[in-house]
């Protein structure tokens, strides 16, 4: 269903989902939401992975080649390393299950592009 938008709305709706996975992981850590540092982070990790899979990097460095920037991000917004270590596999966690629920339901892969789960 989603696979049939252009680029750019497929690219729209990876960050919102990405911004909604952080903006659950900040809740689970610390029962706050942060919108905007969700929104940002968001945006900034998503344009990353998706810059590096435009220059064709292969598929795990384009995962985790974000990885260094989840961990400065979450640093900068949570302060402590009790909340970064509850946060960071929480947000993992949620957008995994986004992935499997949107490639699954909704045939949208464009989360994580090298792990499609449809047929």
């Amino acid at each position: 269903m989603f696979s049939a938008y252009p680029a750019a709305i497929q690219l729209d709706l990876a960050i919102l989902f990405t911004a909604l996975a952080w903006s659950l992981g900040f809740f689970v850590a610390t029962r706050k939401f942060h919108l905007f540092a969700s929104l940002a982070i968001g945006c900034f990790v998503v344009l990353i992975g998706y810059t590096l899979g435009d220059l064709h990097a292969p598929a795990w460095l384009v995962i985790a080649g974000c990885i260094p920037f989840d961990l400065f991000l979450l640093w900068y917004v949570m302060r402590t390393w009790r909340n970064m270590l509850i946060a960071y596999p929480s947000i993992w966690v949620i957008y995994i299950l986004f992935h499997l629920a949107l490639s699954r339901f909704l045939r949208y892969d464009f989360l994580i592009p090298s792990w499609k789960l449809h047929s």
